[in-house]
């Protein structure tokens, strides 16, 4: 079973994302879901379109659930590419600097890559 990573499909910054982590992806360890369509997906693991809105999402494939800083640093690790840089997110406490600074890019994904905006969906 794969990981799977759900990502906003209305979100620019996201979409970019997706697609320097699947370049990334040589051994094909992750599944792209995008929040939209897991929501339709009946008997799917339940959460709120809120948290789901605020930060990427990942589901391993125990189904254990990582969100936000954990979920980027745990896919870095799965790419044989990106490795040896995760290894630096997981020494103690980058988390005290990782996980605000992905917050804050959480937050105003929206106002970055807005020129590649192609349906006016980027404004919040």
């Amino acid at each position: 079973m794969k990981t799977i990573a759900l990502y906003d499909e209305t979100c620019s910054l996201c979409k970019e994302t997706k697609k320097i982590f699947k370049k990334l992806d040589w051994l094909n360890k992750v599944e792209w879901i995008s929040l939209q369509d897991y929501e339709k997906i009946p008997d799917s693991l339940s959460f709120s379109k809120h948290d789901l809105r605020r930060e990427l999402h990942i589901i391993t494939p125990s189904g254990g659930v990582k969100k936000g800083y954990s979920a980027v640093r745990r896919l870095l690790f799965l790419f044989p590419a990106s490795f040896l840089i995760s290894l630096l997110l997981y020494l103690p406490l980058t988390p005290i600097l990782g996980d605000p600074i992905y917050k804050w890019i959480a937050k105003n994904r929206h106002k970055f890559l807005k020129k590649k905006c192609d349906d006016g969906r980027c404004s919040l």
